[in-house]
């Protein structure tokens, strides 16, 4: 048994490098993987990997420094935790905001938002010893290094090429392509303007891609939206707003608020969205303030916040619905009046609403009844046939939305009507006249073979009545109809006779009839 433990123990030993250095803050892994083969005299990061049981650097090429299953025998040559591995990955940054770590999720997050090839502060490599790449050197919204006042490079300061993050030959600090010295390199001054912008995202990237120092929530995601939801309140945003100024679609923001099932917001809007705000993303992190949020709130700590949405939604000219005021503070109307002084707010601004959308009612129902009394005026003074459906067309509502929400208006159709039949018959005998002269002229087209067509109509009557008659032209569709169907007929009549009979003229409808007739 002691020549078993030994004989593992030598094994253990010998799977070990000879020399496994610490890891630097924030340095990223492909910094460190480099480091660590060109510190054990490796030629090439190939051997690394034989030396590692056969690990292919694959994944690691095509998305270095990201969240990877773990790397087994990278841990057992360095002796260094997996932990340790995944601090020198943005798995700690992914995790602050509830991402998921598969690897599509991860790739939609960080998109738009890192370098693909090296960017690097000469000052940094040759003042700090051992020389190591930043994490924070991968991120564009960073200009430069804050430490050192200067921007980043880009490329080789003395032949211009593009630096590969990871390399096939183990050299941190000299070009692949001219072999020049990058600690040597002359970078230019960070401008006035990019100091402060740099030294605000620099210190949230770096709280980002530090371990939290407490557990992060099941919903770190949702814990986060309502922190970004509560300061937009604060600055009274609504969310048509942010997205004008994020130059973004509303489901961006309604995602970093209320965390959709597909994600839609990555990294960049997060951080403009919190620029947007007027806090860095140190702030809204905040381990008090997100402590917060996690306890449900008191009654009176939501009563507070509902008070101050319904002041946003007077102050935007929005009703104040419970399903409006439940947008703003994340919940549902039904949530809300669990409550029960909550519940009585609610009800009582209802109650208020009501009573203003019946003054409103109140307002517009005198201004129709006017209205219609002008219109009934003007078409008695024309002497034109009444037709109470036209009558409504004409102020563009219709008769039954009419005589249900305006009882005055209905009245006043009532008292209508009860006085043109103690008049008389007047109207109905004018529409009667205008009739005769319709089926006048479908008699005519009738005996002269011609189609029955409404153009054809108004050619022979030269009025324009039948726009105004709406019984009138529906008469005369009718005959349209008979006619066709008589046109079929006769040609079928033909086609197997030899012979049709001829449509005979017709006398003109009575009014009574006419009325029957419409439906």
């Amino acid at each position: 048994m002691e020549t078993e433990a030994w004989d593992d123990q030598k094994q253990a030993i010998w799977k070990v490098l000879p020399l496994h250095p610490r890891p630097q803050p924030l340095e990223s892994m492909t910094s460190y993987i480099t480091r660590l083969a060109e510190a054990n005299g490796l030629q090439s990061l190939n051997e690394l990997g034989a030396l590692a049981g056969g690990m292919r650097l694959y994944n690691l090429k095509r998305s270095p420094d990201y969240p990877a299953p773990l790397y087994s025998g990278l841990v057992q040559i360095t002796g260094h935790p997996e932990e340790r591995w995944l601090d020198m990955t943005f798995f700690h940054l992914v995790q602050h905001f509830g991402c998921a770590m598969n690897p599509n999720s991860c790739h939609n997050f960080l998109a738009g938002s890192l370098a693909p090839s090296l960017r690097y502060c000469p000052i940094c490599l040759a003042e700090h010893a051992p020389a190591s790449y930043s994490l924070l050197w991968r991120f564009l919204v960073l200009p430069g290094c804050i430490e050192h006042g200067v921007r980043f490079l880009d490329q080789c300061g003395h032949c211009r090429s593009p630096l590969p993050l990871l390399r096939c030959l183990p050299q941190l600090t000299r070009c692949p392509t001219c072999q020049g010295d990058l600690r040597t390199c002359e970078p230019s001054r960070l401008s006035d303007d990019d100091v402060e912008p740099t030294d605000r995202y620099t210190n949230d990237l770096k709280m980002l891609l530090t371990p939290s120092p407490r557990p992060l929530e099941k919903e770190q995601a949702k814990l986060i939206g309502r922190r970004f939801q509560l300061l937009r309140q604060r600055r009274d945003l609504w969310i048509p707003e942010v997205a004008h100024l994020l130059a973004r679609d509303r489901s961006v923001v309604r995602d970093i608020d209320y965390v959709s099932r597909f994600r839609q917001a990555n990294l960049g809007d997060y951080l403009q969205y919190a620029a947007v705000l007027g806090y860095s993303l140190c702030e809204i992190f905040d381990e008090q303030s997100l402590g917060d949020l996690v306890a449900p709130p008191s009654e009176e700590q939501l009563l507070d916040q509902v008070k101050a949405a319904i002041r946003q939604l007077k102050a935007r000219g929005k009703p104040i619905l419970p399903g409006n005021i439940g947008d703003l503070l994340g919940m549902t109307g039904s949530r809300l009046k669990q409550y029960p002084r909550v519940k009585k707010l609610l009800t009582r601004c209802e109650k208020e609403r009501r009573q203003e959308i019946f003054q409103v009612d109140l307002k517009r129902e005198e201004e129709l009844v006017k209205q219609v009394e002008r219109t009934l005026k003007q078409l008695e003074a024309r002497g034109e046939p009444i037709v109470l459906q036209h009558v409504c067309d004409m102020v563009d509502l219709s008769y039954s939305y009419m005589v249900m929400k305006y009882p005055r208006i209905r009245a006043l159709f009532q008292e209508y009507q009860k006085n043109r039949s103690e008049r008389g018959l007047s109207p109905r005998l004018d529409e009667e006249a205008k009739v005769q002269q319709v089926q006048t002229a479908i008699n005519v087209l009738v005996s002269q073979g011609e189609p029955v067509t409404l153009r054809r109509i108004r050619q022979i009557v030269k009025k324009d009545f039948i726009r105004v008659s709406t019984r009138i032209l529906y008469f005369i569709r009718v005959s349209i109809r008979i006619f066709r169907a008589y046109s079929q007929q006769k040609s079928l009549f033909q086609a197997q006779f030899g012979y049709a009979l001829p449509l005979e003229p017709t006398q003109s409808p009575s009014i009574k009839r006419l009325h029957q007739m419409w439906p």
